[in-house]
């Protein structure tokens, strides 16, 4: 049972169950299970003692609603009734990673819900043929006795020599008890196992016969092996007894999961089982609350609720929303009222220090679970079934509704994008362009501090130049000259042997390289926009038309990042200032 606990991606396929279930060694198998084998149509309901109810069910009609299979089933007359379900965690269960169904126990520790004596009659919710919950009373004065002093199956009339009767209910074992009379008329402590002498006889309270046996379920043992891996914690959980070994079932069931949704569900549920006397029922309530989407509420709608009590009313209203219509379903529609108050009346005040336990735990792994009354809950869960409008819980769903379209218009609107930083783009120049950009760079420096000494002097005027590189020099202002020390001589006359080398090879018509220097600097100033390209074949022109100018610069790396940022400008003011080219030395 509760199979949706360790399982994912559940689909119905026709009449076949299929979804992923976790094995006992905590991997993940497919697994499928066909529902036409084991449930039947019991004219217009389904029925888990027959079988086939596919063939005749109204197939558009067939789905799965959380737990639950929902179809239209033909009745005996041939009509179609009204949509039916029934709650399949009851009776399928995960064994490492297979889907059984499991048929309808018989036993009274299994399929009963919130059992109570009142005076000499047992009555309580037990699960019929129709996997639906039904409200049934069974008379134990017809077939309990005394004999002197004990309890006596198949005898009549224990109640006429006994008092203070009690049911106690174990973790697998119900109880009666008493003081009984002896045939001297003193009383002595008694009692009985019902579990014993009392079935389920599909969905009714009924004495075991003479010539019937009975094979006892302990819903505990059924539990720990029907649920992989962390079954026998949520067993554990129905009989708490100190702090530590309540903290241990908790990380157990938090480290199986590794959900902290499944384990605040699951322990919720259990608490539910434990609180109303029906185990199997609270398993099942906590795996809805676990799996089921709008229950829990999510991270970022609690964050938008300030208010800590707001959100424990929020909390209670969706969890016992859910708890209501769950039990609402799952109990035979003539007897919801009826089954209300026999839950009202099980009721164990106790569940809310369970509670305070969990949400104690929970604040040590840092989850905030808002605190609200378990009890409280409950008890407006069993005053909703009987009719009754809960005006708390309608107004806190209002305002979860308008907090969950609040968060929803707040992430549709789009978020405001941040003003771009200014960028630099900068075209990254080939070798060529970087090499003339250096010899700029340094030619550029070396005319604004130029260094002359007496050797370079007598060099320069030896020099002759062609008439219109003559022309164009008188057009220029010359730098003053400036002294340097022997360092700077000895790097001229460094400069003058090379450029000695270099008039070794043939060169040019002296007259066609000077018109074509007075054309490129009668043109005008190139503009900002040049490319880097343009003004490298500019300056491969100007080397290959006979220039001989003479650079000494500073080549360091910081020169050329600079170089290469403000280039354009940088070229177009030495284009302008600088156009005649410098005598060189030979």
């Amino acid at each position: 049972m509760a199979f949706s606990l360790t399982s994912k991606h559940v689909e119905l396929r026709g009449s076949w169950l299929v979804a992923i279930v976790q094995k006992d060694d905590n991997t993940w198998t497919f697994s499928k299970l066909n529902l036409n084998d084991h449930i039947g149509n019991n004219d217009g309901s389904f029925d888990v003692t027959m079988d086939r109810w596919y063939n005749t069910a109204e197939h558009w009609t067939c789905h799965l609603r959380g737990p639950f299979l929902c179809a239209q089933l033909r009745t005996v007359v041939g009509s179609w009734a009204p949509d039916t379900q029934i709650n399949l965690d009851l009776f399928i269960r995960n064994k490492d990673g297979n889907l059984e169904f499991q048929k309808l126990s018989d036993s009274l520790l299994f399929y009963t819900a919130c059992l109570t004596l009142e005076h000499a009659t047992l009555r309580g919710l037990v699960v019929g043929r129709d996997g639906k919950f039904h409200t049934s009373e069974l008379a134990l004065d017809e077939n309990i006795g005394n004999i002197n002093g004990k309890f006596e199956a198949g005898e009549r009339h224990y109640s006429r020599s006994g008092r203070n009767f009690h049911l106690e209910h174990g973790l697998d074992t119900i109880k009666l008890t008493a003081e009984l009379a002896d045939y001297a008329g003193d009383h002595h402590s008694a009692e009985i196992e019902l579990s014993d002498i009392i079935v389920n006889r599909n969905g009714r309270l009924d004495f075991l016969r003479r010539d019937e046996t009975v094979e006892k379920d302990h819903w505990s043992t059924a539990i720990a092996e029907q649920i992989p891996i962390f079954g026998s914690a949520v067993a554990g959980l129905h009989h708490l007894g100190d702090h530590e070994n309540e903290e241990r079932l908790y990380r157990q069931i938090a480290s199986s999961t590794n959900s902290a949704n499944i384990t605040v569900g699951t322990v919720i549920g259990a608490f539910i089982g434990r609180a109303i006397k029906g185990p199997v029922l609270g398993m099942v309530l906590g795996a809805g609350l676990s799996t089921s989407p709008n229950v829990l509420i999510g991270e970022k709608v609690a964050n938008a609720i300030e208010d800590p009590s707001t959100r424990s009313q929020i909390l209670e209203a969706t969890v016992g929303r859910y708890v209501s219509e769950t039990l609402r379903d799952m109990i035979a529609a003539d007897q919801v009222a009826t089954a209300a108050q026999w839950l009202d009346a099980a009721l164990n005040p106790s569940v809310d220090d369970w509670m305070k336990g969990l949400v104690a735990w929970l604040e040590k792994q840092d989850i905030v679970l808002p605190e609200f009354s378990l009890h409280t809950m409950l008890k407006r869960v069993f005053s909703r079934l009987q009719g009754e409008t809960i005006e708390e819980w309608d107004k806190a769903l209002e305002v979860l509704q308008d907090t969950k379209r609040r968060v929803e218009i707040i992430k549709l609107e789009p978020e405001p994008e941040p003003e771009p930083e200014p960028e630099v783009l900068v075209e990254a120049p080939a070798a060529a362009e970087s090499e003339a950009a250096v010899a700029v760079d340094g030619q550029q420096k070396a005319e604004e501090e130029p260094q002359v000494t007496d050797e370079s002097k007598t060099t320069a005027e030896a020099q002759t130049t062609n008439e219109p590189e003559a022309a164009d020099a008188t057009t220029s202002s010359p730098s003053p000259p400036q002294t340097t020390d022997e360092p700077g001589a000895a790097a001229g006359i460094a400069a003058g042997k090379d450029d000695a080398k270099a008039d070794e090879h043939p060169k040019v018509d002296e007259r066609k390289a000077g018109e074509q220097k007075v054309d490129e600097q009668q043109q005008p100033a190139a503009t900002p926009t040049a490319t880097s390209s343009t003004r490298a074949s500019s300056l491969n022109k100007l080397d290959q038309n006979g220039s001989k100018t003479s650079v000494r610069g500073n080549g360091s790396s910081t020169r050329k990042g600079w170089q290469n940022v403000l280039g354009i400008s940088l070229l177009r003011s030495w284009s302008t200032k600088h156009r005649q080219p410098k005598a060189v030395a030979v």
